[in-house]
């Protein structure tokens, strides 16, 4: 009975705009919550109709979302703080009746495959954008969906390796806003330095990241003190985020003599003034699929030294916008951050290519254009798009997994 409602609802809606709904767990500080807002925003702007469905009320983006007055529905009457927990979730979706439902992050994608059943005449896309294992359930969901939307082409390449058909799986990297890189960099850049006292010759590097196992701060800092304990030059590292990793990483701080040089910023809502005051991006995350941070530390004009991971690779333009370092070396890490400390003219070189390098790749006005062209095709297609007839390609990927 479901579906047959949604079809007729959906038939009144399109003359109307494309109708999208969004489906978010929670609005935490994250790349996909960002992503989530930006693709409503752009969809809206464009005269379809978008809604966001989120499973819990608040977080650090809820007032973004008020702000730019985008419609919204939430579950959970109040905040159990239980990201899992949908109540009245397919109820939700039948009154909506979307063309198309877009699931973002790993929670929100355990549920795309069960919606795609319940409703299957809909277009319910999965997406795959976490750096972390994928759960049973999200991988389920990836072979009942009618499209599986990601944002690298490493993941691209492992849905391939799985039998998933080349139609089935676009890529559409993550947008990046570039227009106000150099007025922020005029604005902001001597005075971040002086509130930590860089000179003019101080190397910065800088990592943008919760504080977090899988971001591997320790391991960071570990490469740090490998680099410290030879290097002449003069460094601070900048540590822009909050998480239980926190107090672990200031103990190891301590431990290694680096206190002088390792300062601690908490998160921050506008991190555009620590790109404007730093040098260099660093990573040792092995848990990101094409990390906004190191995209938007390119639009800024910093180079990169990373640890390669999934995606990692494509957010620079490895030996001319970064340095991409294999899993695992340490000593090649520190040594890459000895040679971009002792090369101004290295940094300088980076810096002129990378914003224009961001620009292209991660613009956001492209990848809104790419997004909102995904979407409109997908809903055009409807049973006809590639997901309809996955049934053999479901079994054998569920069975061979995805490890990280």
């Amino acid at each position: 009975m479901g579906s047959t409602v949604m079809g007729l609802l959906r038939r009144q809606h399109r003359n109307k705009g494309m109708r999208t709904l969004i489906i978010q767990d929670y609005l935490r500080m994250g790349g996909t919550e960002r992503q989530s807002l930006f693709l409503a925003r752009e969809l809206l702007k464009v005269g379809h109709k978008a809604q966001l469905l989120l499973f819990r009320p608040g977080g650090c983006l809820w007032k973004d979302m008020l702000a730019a007055d985008i419609p919204h529905s939430v579950l959970q009457s109040f905040d159990t703080r239980i990201c899992f927990y949908a109540p009245g979730l397919m109820e939700s979706i039948e009154a909506i009746a979307p063309d198309v439902i877009l699931c973002m992050g790993r929670t929100a994608n355990c549920y795309a495959g069960f919606i795609q059943r319940h409703f299957p005449q809909t277009n319910v896309i999965a997406t795959l954008r976490t750096g972390k294992l994928v759960f049973p359930l999200h991988l389920w969901s990836l072979g009942q969906v009618r499209a599986i939307l990601a944002n690298s082409n490493w993941w691209k390449r492992r849905m391939l390796e799985r039998g998933f058909p080349p139609e089935k799986v676009r890529v559409i990297h993550n947008p990046v806003m570039t227009s106000k890189a150099d007025e922020c960099r005029a604005k902001w850049r001597d005075v971040m330095r002086a509130r930590s006292g860089a000179g003019p010759d101080t190397c910065v590097f800088l990592d943008v990241a919760a504080l977090r196992p899988g971001k591997r701060h320790a391991e960071l800092l570990d490469m740090f003190t490998r680099f410290a304990a030879h290097t002449r030059q003069d460094w601070q590292l900048w540590l822009v985020g909050a998480g239980k990793e926190l107090e672990r990483c200031r103990k190891l701080v301590r431990q290694s003599g680096l206190d002088r040089h390792v300062f601690f910023f908490g998160q921050q809502a506008d991190t555009g003034p620590y790109y404007a005051g730093a040098d260099v991006a660093v990573s040792a995350s092995r848990e990101d699929s094409l990390p906004n941070f190191l995209i938007e530390a390119q639009a800024m004009g910093l180079p990169l030294v990373a640890v390669e991971c999934r995606g990692v690779g494509e957010c620079c333009i490895p030996g001319e916008t970064g340095i991409i370092i294999p899993p695992d070396m340490p000593a090649l890490f520190a040594d890459a951050l000895e040679e971009a400390a002792a090369s101004p003219a290295l940094r300088a070189t980076a810096a002129a290519r990378a914003p224009s390098f961001a620009a292209e790749r991660f613009g956001s006005a492209r990848q809104a254009a790419l997004s909102v062209a995904f979407l409109e095709e997908i809903a055009s297609n409807g049973a006809n798009s590639p997901g309809a007839k996955l049934k053999s390609v479901t079994h054998v990927s569920t069975e061979r997994g995805l490890a990280g």
